[in-house]
């Protein structure tokens, strides 16, 4: 009986991290060049907007708005992963510490949702495509 229990506490531990490797395999969807045009809800704005993907260096740039940063994994998923959003350059003109949701849609094209810091309604929107 306390092994069976032991066994459980064991991998229900296990089930809550992903090993570095297995966060890799599960986000090499993501690698490569994608841009677009974002849309910003509450304004009526649109936006250009190019993510560089690098094993795990997630850089983002919004060109016309003249700022970029990066993005810092919070949950890897098998098709869908969560980014906070740290402004390196720019910060009067782009939002800093958001929380980014990125869905791959296809092998050419993925899905961009943006939900301001302490909120997780959605204000931004895009669908980029693979460039490289």
């Amino acid at each position: 009986m306390f092994r069976v229990i032991g066994i459980l506490l064991l991998l229900t531990a296990a089930a809550g991290t992903i090993p570095a490797q297995s966060k890799n395999r599960h986000a090499q969807w993501l690698n490569g060049t994608w841009e677009g045009t974002g849309y910003q809800m509450d304004a009526d704005e649109t936006w250009t907007m190019r993510l560089t993907v690098k094993g795990d260096r997630y850089l983002i740039e919004y060109p016309s708005l003249k700022c970029e940063g990066r993005w810092r994994p919070l949950r890897i998923r098998s098709w869908t992963m969560r980014f906070r959003e740290k402004i390196t350059s720019g910060i009067e003109e782009c939002k800093d510490n958001g929380n980014v949701v990125v869905q791959r849609l296809s092998r050419k094209q993925i899905a961009y949702r943006y939900a301001d810091p302490g909120t997780s309604e959605v204000s931004a929107s895009a669908i980029l495509n693979r460039k490289k």
